[in-house]
């Protein structure tokens, strides 16, 4: 197998350089970024290698003897692994301490709630009775406290319940969220005509599965004509699992070198309804790898692009990727991993702040059982453990 290196001022540059050499079914095994020489700029590294095995005659013998001689420092080399995976399994924590430390949270919050509750000049001291409930269930699921603050002075000044105090409170406070939760209207997917559907967003938050999940959908269930498009080279084998997944489903699916092969999508697949595009993952502070993004958009095609987040991740993870990716020009926002969370307050933070409307939920692992439209009765329901 031949293994090249190559180096390039931008890493759509490289993965270019990559294809021409050693063609278009060459293997990326690893990328990384350093100094340019003299400090000016960065260089992009990446290490391929051809997928063509070498067939010449005269190999196969020298070859073998080869593998006869490396395959005792393989197996040593693999003990090896198996032993320092072992010693990290053995210090990561266990279920049941990730759980004790999390209820140590709750219980710091909620000291930290009542102490606000006698600061002068907080809008939660001298709480009537029947909102402290409410106010404390919000408070746990991570709601903000300009919004607290702003839900408390709203409550306050409703008029006194005439019974059943406790329930009135909550009921109020979930009509006035549900006025301030953003959803976002269905794609407009009609025949004779393409949707661009692109997502982007950090690694790790499960984006992948995401477009699976919603070609499952769009094309099973809603029987549009979808299309698969997948932008992500840097991750190895990742267009080769997505391409058997649509195989599986019977969805056309390209694997795109550059961004303006989407321009010819709709020619190679006619009749196409849906394009789903998969772009690869990228660090909120790696700001090439966004404006690499950004720049799809200047294509001539009408690409809107959902932001997808875990959420499970902290709050000022959270807005801080947010704040990242504005410069794509965000459409929505997805969140996956909701059967992994408990708290559910920073949704509805991050869709008030950013003034960006909700579009789907991944609530498991199922294909493509596990993802529903967002709606605001399913936020005020996970708020408030209805």
């Amino acid at each position: 197998m031949d293994v090249r290196t190559f180096e390039a001022f931008s890493m759509k540059d490289a993965v270019k350089s990559v294809k021409k050499t050693l063609g278009a079914d060459a293997v990326i095994l690893s990328t990384k970024e350093k100094p340019a020489p003299g400090g000016k700029g960065t260089l992009y590294e990446v290490t391929a290698a051809s997928a063509q095995s070498d067939r010449r005659s005269g190999m196969n013998g020298a070859r073998a003897q080869s593998d006869q001689v490396q395959a005792p420092s393989m197996t040593t080399e693999l003990d090896h692994l198996s032993g320092q995976l072992a010693t990290l399994a053995a210090s990561l924590p266990t279920r049941g301490q990730v759980q004790a430390l999390e209820a140590g949270m709750q219980e710091l919050k909620l000291l930290m709630i009542e102490t606000l509750r006698h600061k002068d000049g907080s809008m939660l001291k001298d709480l009537p009775a029947d909102m402290v409930p409410t106010e404390r269930q919000l408070s746990v699921m991570g709601i903000s406290e300009p919004t607290m603050v702003d839900l408390t002075r709203h409550l306050r000044s409703l008029p006194n319940p005439e019974k059943d105090g406790e329930s009135y409170y909550r009921d109020q406070a979930i009509r006035w969220m549900m006025k301030r939760i953003k959803i976002a209207p269905r794609w407009n997917i009609m025949p004779g005509t393409v949707s661009y559907q692109g997502l982007v967003g950090p690694t790790g938050v499960g984006k992948s599965a995401l477009v699976a999940k919603l070609a499952a959908h769009y094309a099973m269930r809603e029987k549009n004509k979808v299309a698969v498009v997948s932008l992500d080279n840097h991750r190895l084998a990742a267009s080769d699992q997505m391409r058997i997944f649509c195989k599986i489903i019977n969805v056309p699916f390209l694997a795109a070198n550059a961004p303006e092969d989407l321009l010819s999508v709709h020619e190679t697949f006619r009749g196409t309804e849906l394009v789903l595009i998969d772009t690869a993952g990228v660090s909120p502070k790696n700001k090439a790898g966004i404006d690499a993004l950004a720049a799809v958009k200047e294509l001539s095609l009408p690409i809107d692009f959902h932001l997808c987040l875990s959420s499970t991740e902290s709050p000022s993870q959270l807005d801080h990727e947010v704040r990242s990716f504005l410069s794509t020009g965000l459409s929505t926002l997805i969140f996956s991993k909701l059967d992994e969370s408990w708290a559910y307050g920073e949704i509805f933070n991050l869709s008030k702040t950013w003034s960006l409307p909700l579009s789907f939920f991944s609530i498991g692992q199922q294909i493509p059982d596990d993802i529903e439209r967002a709606s605001r009765e399913r936020v005020i329901e996970r708020i408030f453990g209805l």
